[in-house]
């Protein structure tokens, strides 16, 4: 069974400032379990929703961006053996939205707009996107795994 799960004002200012201040660099980057505390409440909360006994670390980055409709998904094991394999889940937390126009998360049913201290999580294997946008829209995307990939 699908979830899509929306939580508003789920950190404290601090951490709001900590995850908007944070170099994501460039691209989709992993991460062991442990290696960035601030971040990794994301998963604390994740784990309220979704089974995330296994994982072993994380997929994060940075959007600033619209991507096209897409799936979370392991990129390598697709482009070499067109094999979908989907993390536990997927989580994007918006840390700073201003003077925004557009930029919705969509799916097949669903529109969600950004908002600051916005956290979305969801189930695994949803083609979902971005709709394009003026201002300011930071997303911290993240997918846990049981595997390292």
């Amino acid at each position: 069974m699908d979830k899509f799960i929306i939580l508003d004002d789920v950190f404290d200012s601090a951490t709001v400032r900590a995850f908007a201040a944070f170099d994501y660099g460039v691209g989709e980057k992993w991460y062991d379990l442990g290696a960035n505390p601030i971040q990794e409440k994301i998963l604390d909360v994740c784990r309220v929703h979704f089974d995330l006994e296994s994982i072993v670390g994380y997929e994060m980055w940075s959007n600033k961006e619209n991507p096209g409709w897409h799936l979370d998904k392991d990129e390598r094991l697709y482009a070499e053996k067109k094999i979908l394999v989907f993390p536990q889940c997927s989580a994007v937390y918006y840390p700073l939205v201003d003077n925004m126009n557009g930029g919705e998360l969509y799916t097949d049913d669903i529109r969600l707009f950004p908002k600051t201290n916005r956290l979305v999580m969801f189930s695994p294997g949803i083609s979902h996107g971005v709709s394009t946008f003026t201002g300011v829209r930071m997303a911290v995307s993240m997918n846990p795994w049981n595997t390292r990939i």
